[in-house]
């Protein structure tokens, strides 16, 4: 199990987490009317979260000092691309693209009803509105195309999925390199149907040179729910746990071996925490 740091084409492997907890701030507050009612206001919007990450007892130097890397400033003051140790087996994405949430819709797409998908139903939907391509997320600075830049690991299987209603309609996900240019593009042989929900998805490689893969929904005409997992088969849906921006500090080491000799250990667990910004 591995967690990762970085930026797009320069992801670091932190190896060897023990524990990850993760916690998102409270959008609630409540108060007391004079007449006793109690009544609730909530901040529009998806709580930023933040992480407790431990590696453990058994981390050498070099893996704590990957890490330290980062808090001691060696590649900046960020912010950084976190991918967490859960998020490649359930959704890269971030939670606001996996939730069609109305601020990363893009273009002429417009919000659409719950839609049913698999038994339960999606809260919220994008919906074609002229355009053969529903996009999840909006357009960056410097982007080269609308959708949300998920990291990518060159060589390595990458699963893309999306509920979708529309005979014909497909999944696709296209990978792009540094410079935010197209490299190649995959489309699903699932196609969607006109009157209900289908879950069109696609396995692919991530070529050699790509740091970054999007995924859409192509000839739907709604479509809700995507996800985007490092894996080689389709898994259950679930919502993102990508974070495209955070900061690392907080770090705490505890020494549990240091021998001089070069056949004995060098051991240490190091904790840290990780702040979504942005």
């Amino acid at each position: 199990m591995s967690v990762y740091l970085g930026q797009l084409g320069r992801m670091a492997e932190l190896k060897c987490p023990s524990s990850q907890q993760v916690q998102a701030e409270d959008l609630t507050s409540f108060g007391t009317t004079l007449g006793g009612r109690r009544k609730a206001q909530v901040v529009p919007g998806s709580p930023s979260r933040t992480w407790s990450a431990q590696l453990s007892d058994a981390s050498t130097p070099d893996q704590v000092g990957a890490v330290m890397a980062f808090i001691n400033g060696e590649w900046g003051n960020g912010p950084f691309i976190w991918v967490s140790a859960d998020a490649p087996g359930t959704n890269m994405l971030s939670p606001r693209v996996s939730a069609c949430d109305p601020a990363e819709k893009w273009g002429v797409v417009s919000m659409g009803a719950p839609l049913l998908v698999g038994g339960a139903w999606a809260g919220r939907s994008y919906v074609a509105n002229g355009s053969p391509n529903i996009f999840f997320g909006t357009q960056g600075p410097g982007a080269s195309a609308p959708g949300e830049q998920v990291p990518v690991l060159p060589g390595q299987p990458v699963t893309g999925s999306v509920h979708l209603v529309g005979a014909g309609g497909y999944c696709r996900i296209a990978f792009y390199t540094a410079a935010d240019a197209l490299i190649s593009q995959f489309n699903s042989t699932v196609l969607g149907n006109a009157g209900t929900a289908t879950r069109s998805w696609v396995t692919a490689l991530a070529p050699a040179n790509a740091v970054s893969c999007r995924v859409l929904a192509i000839g739907a005409t709604q479509a809700a729910r995507p996800a985007l997992t490092w894996s080689d088969a389709l898994l259950p849906w679930a919502d993102g746990q990508g974070c495209p921006k955070a900061v690392i500090h907080g770090a705490s080491r505890d020494l549990v071996m240091a021998s001089r000799d070069p056949r004995g250990g060098r051991y240490s667990n190091l904790g840290f925490t990780v702040t979504e910004v942005g």
